[in-house]
């Protein structure tokens, strides 16, 4: 016969509840920075997987050109515009080096050098719709074109990804710079915060504009 006193446990497991005035102690700003980190690099292994179906539907309708139609006479994009188009491309990737130097050598310029990424790469995309305005074709005029139109399409589309990303921090810093944290006021160190998602944003640009590189070679010059 159970006694008195173990009829009183409750069944199941017993949940301890901290106390009203326990506190929980923030995570180490070193795990959110190892996790951008490896983040950054998966999200690198998936882009180029991506782009490179598009490069292989490339080289493989291009081998196949069936019915002499791969690349017609009249599908030409314009030369100056892909050499504008890469231009910026490349010229925002060193930027957005340079801002990552700069970010790690505690210098407020960063800034000035983040903005002008974000800027050089919106203006790859406005370029690349100029294209799009001023070519004489359409993604059902050959092989050729469809994959054109495709590639530079979802490009676009990773480059407005990848400025938003570095747009958020550059308009965290902004904030921050305007209201410096107070006694009950934002976080303390924002810069401390910041610098492991630019550091992350920035190797994923570099690595994107390598990939732009790599799309105007095989559109335009191969």
């Amino acid at each position: 016969m159970a006694s008195a006193s173990s009829e009183e446990v409750p069944l199941g497991p017993v949940i301890g509840v901290p106390g009203e005035h326990v506190r929980i102690p923030p995570e180490p700003p070193e795990i959110s920075a190892r996790a951008l980190t490896l983040a950054s690099r998966l999200l690198c292994g998936g882009t180029a997987f991506f782009f490179a179906a598009f490069a292989f539907a490339y080289f493989y309708l291009r081998s196949l050109n069936q019915d002499h139609m791969w690349h017609p006479a009249h599908v030409k994009p314009s030369q100056g515009l892909g050499a504008a188009f890469v231009a910026c491309v490349v010229l925002s990737a060193l930027a957005a080096i340079v801002t990552g130097r700069r970010m790690k050598a505690s210098s407020p310029s960063w800034l000035i050098s983040g903005i002008v990424t974000v800027t050089l790469g919106l203006a790859a995309v406005g370029v690349q719709c100029v294209e799009y305005t001023v070519q004489d074709f359409g993604p059902t005029n050959g092989a050729y074109a469809s994959v054109f139109c495709a590639w530079t399409a979802f490009y676009m589309i990773a480059i407005l990804a990848a400025m938003y990303w570095l747009e958020t921090q550059l308009a965290t810093e902004i904030r921050a710079r305007r209201t410096p944290a107070g006694k009950h006021g934002d976080v303390l160190e924002a810069d401390r915060l910041i610098a492991p998602a630019l550091d992350a944003a920035i190797f994923y640009w570099t690595f994107l504009g390598c990939v732009g590189v790599a799309t105007y070679v095989v559109l335009y010059l191969v």
